[in-house]
């Protein structure tokens, strides 16, 4: 076997580093003259983003209009609005500023502005949108990955449902990344965004079809190991720039599509059964897919990747049960130093539930059309083993 045939495209221009915000004004004209500015609720009013974004928008003359509210696990209901505003008043471009459902919003309600159909059936995959207004991003958290991606995840308030939904009109224009946007990022959240932008490059390292050493791999193993160091140092020295940046940049690249480069299908079941959490219960999605994460390692001890990811990221040479268990043992320490060791049970999701979870989990792979390749016992067997995994604390 060798390495798959793949096609890359990236058209978001990137500006890294401190003050970058500088830029913005010599390039945000051409994109017009009228913006949607879409944010979280008070984050960026505290930290001081809000008023560095608003003076840049000033200095380069742009008319906007403030669009704030959107929450973590970002809903539909919010998107709807956000798109009746944006045709309202008539902008020309949308401003995400803050973490990834704020850009994840500004992408749904981008190519809503111009869809007949419902915006659902984009995240449905029963159509696909056609056009999108530009979308300039300025994260303020590490995570996601959403600021060099084509890809928005929303969950629908009514269904209870969260759907992902990807399309090369939704790629950012421009993405501004300055590290110090987050270091007001409180300890949990910074937990939460390290462990989401990991598990991008986690599930395609142990699910991809191409499985022999290459470029690509290399990459994986280089963000997963960077992830690892330096998520610790940012949780417990908030405002060290080395660590806010190598998180920032490698959230970033988690996602863009180099780190799968090359190695052919791969799947995406740990975030399937990890949105079904987030969607019923408005867990955080880093908190969520760690839990799930942890349970799918014990079901999966024999995966010869998994144990690829012991010997080239955690340093452990898999000989045997024993060293399988050591690695595991290496990775349950670093969600501990995370403080993302937990339990459904833990966490208060009801017992009675995971019937309920494994049929919803079942239907968003149904909807990714990869549903035939993962039974709903072997769902039933994840869920059940991060309600009931011990741990040794």
């Amino acid at each position: 076997m060798w390495m798959k045939n793949f096609g890359f495209y990236l058209p978001t221009k990137v500006f890294f580093g401190k003050k970058v915000l500088r830029q913005f004004p010599k390039e945000i004209p051409s994109l017009g003259k009228k913006a949607l500015w879409v944010f979280g609720r008070s984050s960026i009013m505290r930290n001081g983003v809000y008023e560095q974004v608003k003076e840049v928008l000033k200095k380069a003359k742009i008319e906007y209009v403030e669009f704030g509210g959107v929450k973590a696990n970002p809903l539909l209901s919010k998107v709807l609005e956000g798109i009746k505003v944006a045709k309202e008043e008539g902008v020309s471009f949308i401003l995400a500023t803050g973490g990834g459902s704020v850009i994840d919003t500004a992408k749904a309600i981008a190519c809503g502005v111009f869809a007949e159909e419902k915006i659902w059936d984009f995240y449905e995959r029963k159509a696909f949108p056609t056009e999108a207004l530009p979308i300039v991003a300025i994260p303020t958290i590490s995570g996601t990955g959403s600021e060099l991606n084509n890809i928005s995840v929303i969950v629908n308030d009514e269904t209870k449902v969260k759907l992902s939904m990807s399309s090369p009109f939704i790629f950012p224009k421009l993405t501004f990344l300055d590290p110090t946007f987050t270091f007001s990022v409180p300890p949990d959240y910074t937990a939460y965004g390290a462990f989401d932008a990991f598990s991008h490059v986690f599930e395609v390292f142990v699910s991809r079809e191409y499985k022999k050493d290459c470029l690509t791999e290399d990459l994986m193993v280089a963000l997963m190991k960077n992830i690892m160091r330096w998520s610790k140092v940012a949780m417990y020295d908030p405002t060290n720039y080395e660590a806010r940046a190598n998180l920032m940049w490698a959230s970033s690249l988690a996602l863009c599509g180099l780190p799968k480069a090359g190695v052919g299908k791969y799947r995406f079941f740990i975030h399937a059964l990890e949105h079904t959490l987030s969607g019923v219960y408005d867990l955080p999605h880093g908190l969520g897919l760690a839990v799930i994460t942890y349970a799918w390692m014990k079901v999966h001890k024999k995966n010869k990747l998994l144990h690829k990811f012991f010997e080239k990221v955690l340093g452990i040479k898999v000989e045997d049960k024993i060293s399988v268990e050591m690695g595991i043992e290496v990775f349950e320490n670093w969600l501990r130093d995370l403080r993302l060791l937990y339990t459904l049970k833990d966490l208060k999701i009801p017992k009675e539930d995971l019937d309920y979870l494994v049929d919803k989990a079942y239907h968003i792979l149904t909807i990714w059309e990869v549903a035939e390749e993962i039974s709903k016992e072997d769902i039933r067997g994840i869920f059940h083993l991060a309600y009931y995994e011990e741990k040794n604390l």
